[in-house]
């Protein structure tokens, strides 16, 4: 796959994230039951993996920390809306998300 598509896989990642985490800013773990949050963090998280899933698909040498855990993740969110944890949501915001930022940053900058 041209390195340019691997790029703009890798920025639709860290625009996802940005904007869950201007979304999120200052959020308590109970306001992921608001609507408005729920689906903004859902969908941003169906984005983020669906860009990782072509990466790897494509590019099998890309290493990126958890990619069968975040395909999961969107997955269940997908299939089993119904059933997803508000309180995971938070956790995968607060805690993972900026994990992700900061290696497909890095790797945006190798490509530069």
């Amino acid at each position: 796959m041209p390195i340019h598509r691997v790029n703009k896989y890798l920025e639709d990642i860290v625009t996802s994230i940005d904007n869950i985490e201007a979304s999120t800013a200052g959020l308590q773990a109970t306001s992921y039951g608001m609507y408005e949050v729920n689906w903004i963090v859902e969908r941003g998280i169906e984005i983020i993996a669906e860009a990782l899933k072509r990466i790897i698909n494509e590019e099998a040498g890309i290493q990126i920390s958890n990619v069968q855990k975040i395909i999961a993740t969107r997955n269940k969110i997908t299939h089993e809306y119904d059933v997803v944890d508000n309180y995971q949501l938070y956790i995968i915001v607060t805690k993972y998300l900026p994990m992700l930022k900061s290696e497909v940053e890095l790797l945006l900058k190798r490509t530069e």
